[in-house]
């Protein structure tokens, strides 16, 4: 008989109206993880043993009703590094060709660094799992977005419910931006309100479960005529603007933005094509003046020009010719010169044996372009500027990433044509 203790949160297509998956939760709240854990004193793995062993028994309740649509389960991020063995378990029988969907939230008892986790849930893509991120935007920034590139990324219900309000919509607007770079599509979660629903779509969430459309604990049996009609509406509704950034074509073995097709286990990941797509303006238009300094400069005048300009987020190292060679990320230029006998050691030595090097991009660059730069590399650097060069090589500023993800979450009214600004080398005697 199947497992009672679970309840089936029906998630559907908003360009289609049909039911792509269903996920499976605990039908009583204090049936879950979190709450059955707590001030129990168990340790993160006993805690993560639990939780792998309540999604194992969850995607076992679904085969039991027969399920015929691919089965989704929340596990903790710190499931995934304590537990992800006893995953395996839920694979099921090997001619079966629907992968459950991993829906991988916030830790619940350790953190899950993200150097740690994203080659782990590569490792549970290896297995043959598919991967959903959930709660993007909060428990997962755009670097874990852009490592993971996952099968799905869904939005949490609070952010879902402030898609029409000024601040949370943009926020939504930069998750579905960032997603859609690396060829994710977006799910909306515990929807309940028609109008925003309509707003999620027109922003270009692909997929969306919650009250409205039925099948959670507070609606198990929401009015099939209601949701039917809404779904259907939608569907005929013109579909979203791609947006400014890439499209990706969609690959056997890997689903497209708008299809998150069940791949078969064993098949090898190929990488996604990228589609192309007009220009668009160059970076040049947002470049802001450098705080640069000499290559030869040394920490202590680093220091300085970094006190002298709070507002800059790092300083980049030119050559004679003006040509950047470093990037000194503030926060970590000034974490290793206030460690212990930091200004001691560092105070005298070049600058440049602390800065990276610097993340360059042509001023002719267009924006979308500029974007996936961005988010290329090592994730750590995610949020360093981008120093943009002239034809030359020479410096003409830099781009803040906070500037570009204006851009991208804003409409072209709303972040429309700046002067370009003349780059200005700030420097500290």
């Amino acid at each position: 008989m199947p497992d009672q203790r679970f309840a089936y949160v029906p998630v559907h297509d908003l360009r289609s109206g049909r039911c792509t998956g269903v996920e499976v939760v605990p039908r009583l709240h204090h049936d879950t993880v979190a709450v059955a854990a707590r001030d129990r004193g168990w340790d993160a793995r006993r805690i993560a043993e639990l939780d792998a062993g309540t999604a194992v028994s969850a995607v076992a309740s679904a085969r039991s009703w027969g399920a015929a649509v691919p089965v989704q389960v929340d596990v903790a991020a710190d499931t995934v590094l304590h537990a992800r063995g006893r995953l395996r378990g839920m694979l099921g029988d090997a001619t079966d060709p629907v992968a459950p969907l991993l829906e991988v939230g916030p830790p619940i008892a350790a953190a899950a660094p993200a150097e740690h986790l994203v080659p782990a849930l590569a490792e549970l893509r290896r297995w043959g799992f598919r991967i959903g991120l959930d709660g993007a935007g909060r428990a997962f920034g755009p670097e874990v977005v852009a490592a993971v590139r996952p099968d799905v990324v869904k939005l949490e219900p609070d952010l879902c419910d402030g898609v029409l309000d000024t601040g949370t919509g943009a926020a939504v607007r930069a998750v579905v931006e960032v997603s859609r770079a690396v060829g994710a599509p977006v799910a909306a979660t515990g929807v309940r309100d028609a109008a925003r629903l309509t707003g999620l779509f027109a922003i270009g969430i692909a997929f969306a479960q919650g009250p409205l459309l039925g099948g959670t604990r507070a609606a198990p049996e929401a009015d099939p005529a209601t949701r039917a009609e809404l779904l259907g509406l939608l569907s005929a509704m013109p579909q979203p603007a791609a947006g400014r950034t890439a499209a990706v074509r969609p690959v056997p073995g890997r689903p497209g933005p708008g299809h998150p097709a069940p791949e078969r286990r064993g098949t090898p990941e190929p990488a996604a094509t990228p589609v192309p797509v007009p220009a668009g303006p160059p970076v040049r238009g947002l470049a802001v003046p450098a705080v640069t300094l000499p290559d030869d400069a040394v920490g202590d005048t680093a220091r300085e020009a970094l006190r002298a300009r709070p507002d800059s987020a790092g300083i980049v190292l030119v050559d004679r010719a003006h040509r950047p060679v470093g990037y000194l990320d503030r926060s970590r230029v000034l974490l290793q010169l206030a460690g212990r006998f930091g200004h001691a050691l560092w105070a005298e030595k070049p600058a440049a044996e602390l800065a990276d090097p610097p993340r360059t991009v042509d001023e002719r660059t267009p924006l979308h372009r500029a974007m996936e730069i961005g988010l290329s590399g090592d994730p750590a650097r995610g949020y360093d500027d981008l120093v943009v060069v002239a034809p030359d090589g020479t410096c003409r500023g830099v781009v803040p990433v906070a500037e570009l993800w204006r851009r991208a979450i804003l409409p072209p009214a709303a972040s429309g044509p700046r002067p370009v600004p003349v780059p200005q080398a700030a420097r500290t005697a």
